[in-house]
């Protein structure tokens, strides 16, 4: 039983019967697949025909095949549905409309790239003792021949499921459905469409079929269509990737005058399909509007970069000239997006020009500030963390020269940055006093916890300077600290207890509030509220400072100092 047994669960009509053209596919093709993806085929013993042969396993696949691709004018199947008469391929539409997923799944075990014999060549001493063998040059014809024969399958399936998708037929059946019928239980529904389209989408990107122009702008339609923004669901964020991989994995394979590029960049841009429109837009030679396209998939940097390096290592021309310049006046947009990456991209390609960068970025303060914030973890540690840079989601696309240049250049950008304390030898880095005080006034601004972690870091800088930045800023640690640097350990602890009162008052309210809230044992939640750490933390900063400075004071500042801090 092949196709006849599928014919005869199709002529049998009903769900059960329908739901046994399924599983008998499934049976019939499981051996040869590595998972199983109908659920109704729950194991081979189902199917009461025991294993089958390898050797009649590609030929009954065949059979199966050549039965679901049977036309319109075969024998009568069967009263069904009402519309068999509208089907092309009335055996394939029937299996779809049971359970389309499903049916897409048994598909796919028809087709499983490595189910041909392996051919033995382990190695080329192997090859050479076999391949005088005629055994060995039959069985390899045959071999070429299934994989033709399978090929041009795949490309009947293909030309089949896109005869269903014709969008008069799809009207055709919701038109002639039942007026009672809901619009859920009408096939092809709106998902029974979108597993269709990923079905072709997936062999046509593998080069295993192709598609007209109107099929392959449904597909895309459909992959940059009714995407959930990432940032909002972590689902849609899955979804988004997989089908911007998809997008690409097609526009790899097919002819760029198969599909408009101006309709499709600005579809991916509403689907924020970024890389596919920075590769849109190189190879069109629009290499400032790629890298602009890159630069906005704030998740992966590394394609901005590595675009930009490999851009610019190409030998010197106009264009060339042109991309430089527009990566320059980007700098401070590219610093936001990966400070490191940037900082190696000045050095490497621009350190001549960094002075005037680093002037141009005086009208970017938060930028000004991240460089700087880059520059000052190099001077002090002598390399730098490029993790972010490494946070890509694996590109599965399945072919085209694009697509693996595109690998070989990340990895060629990984290499370098790999090698950066080595870089780093050959270019050193100049930190000066202007640039550490510059640096200490926006972080006053911008990381007002870090500036003291700095101050004590740091040595190179006017006290003066910065005790006024502190000071100017309400930086009270680190204003206090550069008191006592410079001797005058008295108002360094009179103005860490400054603001002591004030957590007082900030306490008592608390306490007040946890006091009018029955059931809640005021002693322990006390101990845990944010004002009391803020209170210990201010006396554990003021008997540190008494007890570092007493032995250089007289016996009566050493005194008048502990006094001062018990008054408080």
């Amino acid at each position: 039983m092949a196709a006849g047994g599928m014919a005869a669960a199709v002529a049998g009509g009903g769900g059960s019967q329908r739901r046994r053209l399924i599983e008998v596919a499934s049976c019939r093709w499981a051996s040869g697949c590595q998972r199983r993806p109908v659920e109704t085929a729950v194991g081979a013993g189902s199917c009461g025909h025991g294993k089958i042969p390898p050797t009649r396993l590609q030929s009954l696949r065949t059979e199966l095949l050549q039965f679901l691709l049977e036309e319109s004018n075969a024998p009568n199947l069967g009263d069904i549905t009402s519309l068999s008469s509208l089907r092309a391929y009335p055996n394939l539409y029937h299996l779809l409309e049971l359970d389309t997923e499903a049916a897409l799944d048994v598909l796919r075990c028809a087709f499983v790239e490595d189910e041909l014999p392996n051919s033995g060549y382990s190695s080329p001493e192997s090859a050479n003792s076999v391949a005088d063998s005629p055994n060995v040059v039959v069985k390899a014809m045959k071999e070429d021949d299934l994989m033709v024969e399978d090929e041009n399958l795949v490309q009947k399936i293909v030309d089949a499921l896109s005869v269903i998708l014709d969008p008069s037929c799809i009207w055709a059946d919701r038109s002639t459905s039942s007026v009672d019928a809901k619009p859920e239980a009408i096939w092809p529904s709106k998902d029974g469409i979108g597993h269709v389209i990923e079905f072709i989408g997936y062999y046509v990107s593998c080069e295993r079929a192709n598609v007209t122009k109107v099929i392959l702008s449904q597909i895309l339609e459909y992959l940059t269509s009714e995407i959930s923004i990432p940032s909002v669901s972590g689902k849609g964020a899955e979804t988004s990737k997989r089908r911007e991989r998809q997008v690409l994995a097609l526009l790899e394979v097919v002819p760029e005058t198969d599909w408009e590029a101006s309709y499709l960049l600005h579809l991916c841009e509403k689907a924020q399909f970024y890389q596919v429109c920075g590769f849109i837009h190189s190879i069109r030679h629009q290499y400032v509007a790629a890298l602009d396209s890159y630069m906005k998939d704030v998740d992966e940097p590394i394609h901005a970069f590595s675009f930009i390096d490999h851009t610019l290592l190409q030998p010197r021309n106009n264009e060339r000239d042109a991309f430089q310049s527009a990566v320059i006046s980007r700098i401070p947009d590219l610093v936001k997006l990966c400070r490191e990456a940037t900082f190696f991209l000045v050095i490497d390609h621009f350190n001549g020009e960094s002075q005037h960068i680093l002037s141009e970025l005086h009208s970017h303060p938060e930028s000004l500030f991240l460089y700087l914030k880059t520059v000052v973890e190099v001077h002090s540690s002598g390399t730098l963390s490029f993790s972010s840079l490494r946070k890509i989601d694996t590109l599965d696309v399945l072919g085209g020269r694009s697509a693996r240049d595109k690998l070989d250049r990340i990895e060629a950008y990984l290499k370098r940055i790999s090698d950066f304390p080595k870089f780093l030898r050959n270019h050193s880095v100049d930190v000066t006093d202007e640039m550490i005080e510059l640096y200490l006034e926006l972080l006053c601004r911008y990381d007002r916890s870090s500036v003291l972690k700095f101050l004590e870091t740091f040595e190179s800088y006017r006290v003066e300077h910065c005790l006024r930045l502190c000071q100017e800023y309400g930086i009270i640690d680190a204003a206090a600290f550069l008191l006592e640097r410079v001797g005058i350990v008295g108002n360094a602890l009179s103005l860490t207890l400054s603001g002591l009162n004030d957590k007082f008052v900030m306490l008592d309210a608390a306490v007040g509030a946890l006091v009018s809230d029955k059931g809640v044992e005021p002693l322990n939640t006390v101990l845990k509220n944010k004002e009391v750490n803020d209170i210990l933390d201010i006396v554990h900063a003021c008997i540190g400072l008494c007890q570092r400075n007493s032995p250089r004071l007289d016996p009566e500042e050493s005194e008048f100092l502990w006094f001062q801090l018990l008054d408080s």
